[in-house]
């Protein structure tokens, strides 16, 4: 059974090193080397800033066992930005990601933002899969930082 559960600074020690484990892993994934710059300021502040009223982060269990996270924050005015989702090889193909993709917009309606947008490395075929299952849909860039290859996303939060 998949359960989520949102990560704040109050959250227990062990839910907050598991967010830490599970990040750390996905910045030395070979498609992310190179895009995620802050890596290390982001993973020392854990979990600011991706808490309310600017964010949401998301730990995702499987039968009370880490396996995946994902984060929504504050990009401009009525935008949202969906970033760090990642799950664990073991617990791929079994919902993890597109429980914490409706989790997420969920919370994006909760904030109130018309439209969240991400992006995304060309290779990662499963999510591009699961982004264009959930309605998102090709945009250009969107903001600066982002590399020359970057695959940009945006969808109405309905």
């Amino acid at each position: 059974m998949i359960t989520l559960t949102v990560i704040d600074a109050n959250a227990p020690r062990d839910q907050r090193e598991a967010i830490r484990e599970l990040m750390t892993e996905y910045a030395a994934l070979p498609h992310t080397v190179g895009r995620w710059l802050t890596m290390q300021a982001d993973l020392a502040m854990l979990p600011h800033p991706f808490v309310p009223p600017s964010g949401v982060l998301l730990l995702a269990l499987a039968d009370e066992v880490p396996v995946g996270c994902g984060v929504l924050l504050t990009l401009e005015s009525g935008v949202g930005e969906i970033k760090r989702m990642y799950v664990r090889s073991a617990a791929r193909g079994h919902g993890v990601g597109a429980a914490l993709l409706t989790a997420l917009l969920a919370q994006a309606k909760a904030f109130g933002f018309a439209r969240v947008r991400l992006d995304t490395a060309p290779e990662l075929t499963a999510a591009l899969a699961l982004y264009q299952r959930f309605g998102f849909m090709p945009i250009p860039h969107y903001r600066e930082g982002l590399l020359p290859d970057a695959l940009c996303f945006e969808r109405a939060v309905v």
